[in-house]
C-alpha cells in the first residue's frame, strides 16, 4: 500500500496515511476548526519519497577489499573485529570501560608482581618488610 499525503485546501492542514491503490481517489475529508468553516475534501499532494539508498561502493579502509553496499560493510566490520561509529557520546562511554578495563588488568599484573617478589624473599627479607 503506498503512503499518500493530503492537504486541507481551507485551513492547510496535511495529513499522511497508507491506501490502497484502488482508493486513492477516495479522499478524506477535513472538518476544519469553526462551526462555520464546514467540511472539505482533502486534497492528494505529490511529496518526494524518504528514500534511504544503498551504500555507494568503497575500498575497505581495513583490509583493502572492495565494499559494496550495507550488508558487506558490516560483514567487513564484523570479520576484522570493529563495530560501526555510533556517535561521540557512546564513543566516549565506549573508550572509557575500555580504559578502567585496562587499569584493572594493569592493578592485577602489579599485584602478582608484587606477591612473586616478597614470596621469592627470604623468611628475614619478609620479617623486616612486616616491621616497617
Amino acid at each position: 500500500m503506498p503512503l499518500y499525503t493530503f492537504r486541507c485546501p481551507q485551513c492547510k492542514r496535511t495529513e499522511t496515511g497508507f491506501r490502497k491503490i484502488a482508493d486513492r481517489d477516495h479522499l478524506p475529508v477535513c472538518e476544519c476548526a469553526g462551526e462555520d468553516r464546514g467540511i472539505f475534501p482533502m486534497a492528494r499532494i505529490v511529496e518526494a519519497p524518504a528514500v534511504q539508498t544503498d551504500l555507494p561502493g568503497y575500498t575497505s579502509p581495513i583490509d583493502g577489499r572492495w565494499i559494496e553496499g550495507r550488508r558487506a560493510r558490516t560483514e567487513d566490520l564484523k570479520r576484522n573485529g570493529c563495530r560501526p561509529w555510533e556517535g561521540m557520546e557512546t564513543e566516549r562511554k565506549e573508550a572509557i570501560k575500555r580504559a578502567e578495563a585496562a587499569d584493572a588488568e594493569f592493578g592485577k599484573k602489579i599485584e602478582s608482581g608484587i606477591a612473586e617478589v616478597y614470596n621469592g624473599m627470604s623468611t628475614d627479607s619478609q620479617r623486616a618488610l612486616q616491621q616497617l
